[in-house]
């Protein structure tokens, strides 16, 4: 082999430090992006649901339990309007019929739970106009206050009193009526052209 000149060499020097391979930098694994942090779910607020909870027991509570019946019942406008003045009064002073009705059928209860002779010295039969100046009533009355006033009229009747429905009942009222003026002072308001449909404090 020829031997190479100093230039060649020289040459053959320069090429080999222009082309020495550096080494590529390692590949690095991509970084996955940073998971966005989820809030979690908000928790309603304590009394949020307690509302509408206690609105739906208050519901349940006020309705009657039980059956109810239909009762009509002639009453004269004295009456009609002394039954609708005492049911105020009483709702007033702290009663707890909350509608007439429930006025009505209270007073029919307490009627009835009396004894025959308590009803005859307390209420009798009361002296009603021989003329019918009056109209028929009905109200939704518990079935088993229904019971109670039939049980109460045959016990009447058995002790010798022979009051029709609407003079039994018209004498509950009118002791009722009574009572609410007592407790009311003596006197009564003047009840609305219109009551309204439920009392509510």
């Amino acid at each position: 082999m020829a031997r190479r000149s100093l230039r060649d060499r020289n040459a053959a020097a320069i090429a080999h430090d222009f082309y020495e391979p550096v080494d590529a930098p390692a590949e690095q694994a991509p970084v996955a992006p940073a998971a966005e942090p989820v809030e979690p779910a908000a928790e309603p607020a304590a009394g949020q649901n307690a509302a509408p909870q206690a609105a739906r027991e208050k519901k349940r509570a006020q309705t009657p339990p039980g059956d109810t019946d239909r009762l009509g019942i002639y009453l004269t406008p004295a009456e009609f309007n002394g039954a609708r003045a005492g049911y105020l009064a009483d709702w007033t002073n702290g009663g707890e019929a909350d509608t007439f009705a429930r006025w009505i059928a209270a007073a029919l209860d307490a009627h009835a739970a009396r004894t025959p002779k308590q009803r005859a010295a307390q209420g009798g039969l009361r002296v009603r106009s021989e003329e019918r100046t009056g109209s028929t009533r009905s109200f939704n009355i518990p079935t088993v206050t229904m019971k109670r006033m039939r049980a109460a009229i045959t016990a009447d009747q058995q002790a010798g009193r022979w009051p029709s429905d609407s003079a039994w009942a018209a004498e509950a009222i009118g002791i009722a009526i009574d009572e609410a003026r007592a407790g009311n002072g003596g006197t009564l308001p003047t009840p609305p052209e219109r009551l309204p449909n439920r009392l509510v404090r």
